[in-house]
């Protein structure tokens, strides 16, 4: 009884500390409503295009509590490793619990953004990838 007690609280407070935020992918945000389209980890793009934007928006249930956001983003290669591809700082506002941030990455291929409240802290990991038609 009590490993299964013990599994219970870890599975909640994993699913606690999960759900606080979240990473979304997108390919257009409604400024208005705050709402990301087309939300998703895998998008297509033409065989033609070598660059694609997209919109990496930040929820949290919880303020940021910090005045600049760091988006590290990576590219993932063949066997699995990622490469720092470059840095996105975005001013935000200490009690905001949303924001958003374009930026443009090479298609096709595979990606990995960190976000960081300071230099040192990591809010959240996600990827996605993109596919040529």
């Amino acid at each position: 009884m009590k490993k299964i007690s013990t599994l219970f609280l870890a599975m909640f407070l994993g699913f606690w500390a999960h759900s606080q935020i979240n990473l979304g992918f997108c390919t257009f945000v409604n400024s208005q409503t705050q709402e990301c389209v087309f939300e998703n980890t895998k998008f297509i793009t033409t065989p033609d295009s070598t660059h694609a934007k997209l919109f990496m928006m930040l929820r949290s249930a919880d303020v940021f509590g910090t005045t600049k956001l760091i988006y590290k983003l990576f590219t993932i290669d063949r066997f699995g490793n990622e490469i720092y591809l470059n840095s996105v700082i975005q001013d935000v506002q200490a009690d905001w619990m949303t924001s958003w941030q374009p930026a443009i990455f090479n298609s096709p291929g595979k990606y990995i953004v960190k976000v960081y409240k300071d230099a040192d802290q990591m809010m959240i990991s996600k990827g996605f990838e993109f596919f040529n038609n």
